[in-house]
């Protein structure tokens, strides 16, 4: 399994429009063929930042998203926002259980 855990923060201004790109992303994303899990949320202490969450069940999977095109159209769409920061990190996880 391959875990994307990021933060987006957005210009206040463009909130909004981020946030319904988003929407469209997820729903989209979690469609296809090995994605678990797919989602950005409002973080509830820092103003304009959307934290990422992905769950994909392998590298193939994963490489596939990069090529489909409602990712290139979030990424083109995105690009005309203003976007102040964005890290996102890929971790390879070796197991998952319940807490």
């Amino acid at each position: 399994m391959i875990a994307i855990i990021g933060q987006v923060d957005v210009h206040p201004e463009d909130a909004a429009s981020v946030a319904e790109l988003m929407g469209v992303l997820m729903n989209q994303s979690m469609l296809e063929p090995g994605c678990h899990h797919y989602a950005y949320a409002r973080d509830l202490t820092t103003p304009n930042r959307f934290q990422l969450s992905e769950l994909w069940e392998n590298e193939e999977a994963l490489a596939a998203h990069f090529e489909t095109a409602h990712l290139a159209a979030y990424r083109a769409a995105v690009r005309k926002l203003r976007v102040l920061a964005r890290r996102v990190q890929r971790f390879d996880v070796s197991g998952a259980r319940d807490l």
